[in-house]
């Protein structure tokens, strides 16, 4: 994946994680991605909400940070929901050497283990000589009651 799709990543989750307010009385989260297929062309657009009030609020909040992401354009149009979640933890992963198509996320009970998930599946993407390579960009916990 070349500096351009890492920046993408950073620059997505970055940006959702700015946004999000937390209300200390929520506990709901949602994930959501954008991706055209082809990572390590169109990048791959994410926006995450956690400790949202309602199921809905945060699904709405996800969908709208993944949309709003202007650096990954193709990806961005292609934003859906792909998980939500309470009291679980989400990580996203990528494999960093330029060129490679490799990306995962994932939703757990714990954030080890979402983390374990999104890389096994960023590996599985990237192809069996990048075993070992990706990275995870980000990982948080939904934690509120």
């Amino acid at each position: 994946m070349g500096n351009a799709t890492r920046r993408l990543w950073s620059g997505a989750l970055l940006t959702a994680a700015c946004l999000l307010t937390a209300d200390t009385a929520a506990a709901e989260g949602a994930l959501a991605v954008g991706w055209t297929g082809d990572v390590a062309k169109d990048g791959l657009a994410v926006g995450t909400a956690i400790n949202y009030a309602t199921r809905e609020q945060a699904i709405a909040t996800a969908i709208e940070y993944c949309r709003k992401y202007d650096q990954a354009p193709r990806a961005k149009v292609n934003c859906k929901l792909v998980a939500t979640f309470r009291r679980e933890c989400y990580a996203v992963a990528y494999d960093p050497k330029a060129g490679t198509p490799g990306a995962g996320w994932a939703v757990a009970a714990d954030k080890a283990t979402a983390e374990e998930r999104a890389i096994a599946k960023c590996e599985a993407s990237a192809g069996t000589d990048r075993q070992g390579t990706c990275r995870t960009e980000e990982a948080k916990c939904d934690t509120n009651d």
